[in-house]
């Protein structure tokens, strides 16, 4: 496991949610459940203040101090500080050979467990949560004194972060059609665009909590096999829910799951598809709307469009040809119907409140901003349509509106910066993801224009998460 450089405030974050970790022991191998986290201390003394701890079947009240690796306690001289007595767990994330077991001041040993040992989830995928979900406490270590600042400034640092964070986006997508290529030694076909495009989008549908999986199920549709074999909707959806893992053990009947489970039959047998396992799918905390299998649902959807109705060609003449791109490609997706059974149903089986047949608008904008104007980006450099380029840039920096979210929301507030523009919307983000919660401040033009005259150590702060 990568050792990423967390602060004590990140891993603070990981600690109170117990969904990031399961089975916890500590150092000398006692069960240790967590009764109460206690409060977040914001002055000196240890992390947690008031905490119930179950170890080894005995509950202890008292405090709990987080910190990156064992040698933190003594390097802190936790050992001489009375303000650490009442401390009866110490959460350390990353385990280190020149650690000792923690002693306070009164010479009483104190349990210690490794958190990295017992995460559900890889660190990175942590990582992308909670930099995508900041906390009430969340702080830049600019503010307030980035108030001092012009909007000019702040515009034009943020639209070029935000040409950065296109040029990003548009890497990973040209990494992954080089695949194919190189793997046929051929050259950039519409069929490569298409599967590039299938792929993205999907991953995309999957929010946070499935975008992996998303990923992955894409990856395995082959939608050559599809089109060869002049597949329909619902033979098309059984290949996908099979795929997913989802037509297995189904214990619900009706006409609809009996007709995918004939299909899912024949398609088993004469393509022996690779099968992803139920249990990778997450519907923990995720609204009805939001399940993977409605996900499923539009992407089978999406599927067909790009098999049978040439998706990919309607959304580059958008570009070339509408007087209103965004408008439009709204439109495109949003005409995406699922079929009627997902209209009515959230899963198998289980009744939807409300019917419904698209995944909604502010969904679609995010799947144009994220995936399809990096593509036709990559697009235009590729083949050098300099005027189609121009079209896409025109689009990306002066289209008003975007998609709010908890970064944006948190960065416009204590970036005293209305965002206007798409652009605006992702520099901003860039700025969060690449620069603040990772603390190069020495990187940042914002940093650099308030505190030119001062050392770093003068005014560098840790970030709150």
């Amino acid at each position: 496991m990568k050792k990423l450089n967390l602060n004590e405030n990140f891993i603070s974050r990981i600690w109170k949610e117990s969904g990031y970790y399961s089975g916890l022991k500590t150092t000398e191998g006692m069960n240790v459940e967590v009764l109460e986290y206690g409060e977040l201390n914001p002055d000196s003394g240890a992390d947690f203040k008031n905490a119930r701890v179950k170890i080894d079947n005995k509950i202890f009240n008292g405090d709990v101090e987080i910190h990156r690796s064992l040698k933190d306690w003594d390097i802190h001289n936790h050992n001489k500080d009375y303000k650490y007595n009442k401390v009866i767990l110490q959460v350390v994330f990353w385990r280190d050979e020149n650690g000792s077991v923690p002693v306070s001041m009164k010479s009483r040993h104190i349990p210690t467990l490794i958190l990295s040992e017992f995460l559900t989830k890889s660190i990175h995928e942590i990582w992308k949560e909670i930099i995508n979900n900041p906390s009430s406490s969340f702080k830049l270590p600019c503010y307030p004194e980035n108030s001092n600042l012009t909007r000019e400034f702040k515009k034009n640092w943020f639209e070029l972060l935000a040409l950065k964070r296109l040029d990003y986006r548009t890497e990973r997508i040209k990494h992954r059609l080089t695949e194919f290529v190189n793997r046929t030694g051929g050259d950039y076909q519409k069929k490569y665009w298409e599967i590039g495009l299938f792929e993205f989008i999907s991953e995309a549908l999957g929010f946070s909590k499935n975008k992996s999986q998303f990923l992955k199920l894409a990856e395995l549709i082959d939608l050559d096999l599809i089109k060869k074999n002049k597949f329909n909707i619902n033979q098309i959806e059984a290949y996908l829910f099979g795929v997913a893992g989802f037509l297995e053990n189904l214990k619900y009947k009706d006409e609809y799951i009996e007709i995918l489970k004939i299909e899912w039959k024949s398609i088993r047998e004469l393509y022996n598809p690779v099968i992803m396992n139920k249990s990778e799918w997450n519907f923990f905390r995720l609204r009805p709307q939001n399940f993977p299998t409605l996900r499923l649902a539009y992407d089978s959807a999406l599927c067909y469009e790009l098999v049978y109705n040439d998706l990919f060609k309607r959304i580059v003449l958008c570009f070339e040809k509408s007087k209103n791109i965004i408008s439009d490609l709204t439109g495109i997706f949003a005409e995406l119907k699922i079929s009627d059974y997902w209209t009515k149903y959230y899963n198998f089986g289980k009744l939807r409140s409300l019917s419904t047949g698209s995944i909604g608008e502010s969904r679609v904008k995010e799947i144009i901003v994220n995936v399809i104007i990096p593509l036709l980006y990559l697009y235009s450099n590729i083949f050098e349509k300099s005027e189609f380029k121009e079209k896409i840039l025109n689009v990306y920096f002066n289209s008003k509106g975007y998609n709010k979210n908890e970064i944006t929301r948190v960065m416009e507030s204590q970036m005293f910066y209305l965002i206007k523009t798409i652009s605006e919307s992702q520099g901003i983000i860039h700025l969060h993801n690449f620069f603040c919660v990772r603390e190069k401040c020495k990187e940042c033009s914002i940093w650099t224009e308030l505190y030119e005259k001062d050392t770093i150590s003068d005014v560098l702060r840790i970030i709150l998460y």
